[in-house]
């Protein structure tokens, strides 16, 4: 698989150190803004900010509260990131860059599941409102819980391989597989990570690695959770043209120290990385 290494401006030195094909810049509200001062033989992703001005984006909102815009008003601010990868991208070598985005679909309650289907039929048609056609959409799966505002919310909306599929299908567009976050869905319905994979891996261009662990668990240290590794690799090793980005939890700290443990262990493990 091909290297990608998640970075902000400020890290990006350490990153580098990597040597890796793909630099996938965590983007913050305040990136609309970012300069970068050479420029980088790496391909560009950006990972869509997933807060602006305080507030949650959602492209499936059913109404603005304090928390999350709405609907319109989400679509707006990813579209400024759309447009600034695009800007960003002239600065790295000429592929078209790539920009990844979660859906929302959050909730602090449980909600009906009238409301969930609502959301669940937003989806196509919020994307579909996008102006993507110079970037590479990607859409992310996401995990059963999610922390925001220092408490657990719900996600309610992409959460399995046939949502994703169906989504794909409908697109024709591919996904950034979260496989961490597919595991905490899976232990919470007692269903399998690898048949997830093996049912959505045609449809993904770009993976996120992490261990994880329980329900909502994510972003654990390679073996500190229990995904399910050693069935894992074998399949992501067919994919040699398809790209990764480990998202261990404060991986970046002390020149990327979290980041190298989980690379070398998870190629220990038998990950062929290019």
């Amino acid at each position: 698989m091909i290297l990608g290494m998640k970075t902000r401006k400020r890290d990006l030195d350490d990153m580098l150190k990597f040597n890796p094909k793909i630099l996938e810049f965590h983007f913050s509200d305040s990136d609309l803004n970012l300069e970068l001062e050479k420029n980088f033989e790496q391909e560009l992703i950006v990972h869509c900010f997933e807060y602006f001005d305080r507030k949650l984006l959602d492209i499936v909102s059913l109404e603005e509260t304090n928390q999350i815009h709405s609907r319109e008003k989400s679509l707006e601010y990813i579209q400024k990131a759309i447009d600034k990868t695009i800007l960003l991208n002239e600065q790295f070598q000429g592929k078209t860059p790539t920009i990844i985005v979660h859906p929302g679909g959050y909730s602090l309650n449980t909600l009906t599941e009238s409301k969930i289907e609502k959301m669940k039929d937003m989806i196509v048609d919020s994307v579909n409102q996008l102006d993507f056609k110079n970037v590479n959409f990607l859409l992310e799966n996401m995990p059963p819980y999610a922390w925001f505002f220092s408490g657990r919310w719900n996600s309610n909306v992409f959460l399995n391989s046939n949502d994703m599929k169906k989504y794909c299908l409908e697109t024709g567009l591919n996904v950034c597989y979260d496989l961490c976050h597919s595991h905490l869905y899976c232990n919470k319905n007692n269903v399998s990570v690898v048949d997830e994979l093996l049912e959505i891996e045609q449809y993904v261009e770009h993976y996120h690695l992490s261990d994880a662990e329980g329900e909502d668990g994510e972003g654990l240290q390679f073996g500190d959770g229990d995904l399910p590794f050693e069935k894992v690799i074998p399949i992501l090793n067919k994919f040699k043209d398809k790209s990764f980005a480990i998202e261990v939890w404060k991986g970046h700290e002390q020149k990327g120290k979290g980041f190298e443990e989980f690379l070398d262990k998870v190629k220990q493990a038998g990950l062929l990385v290019t």
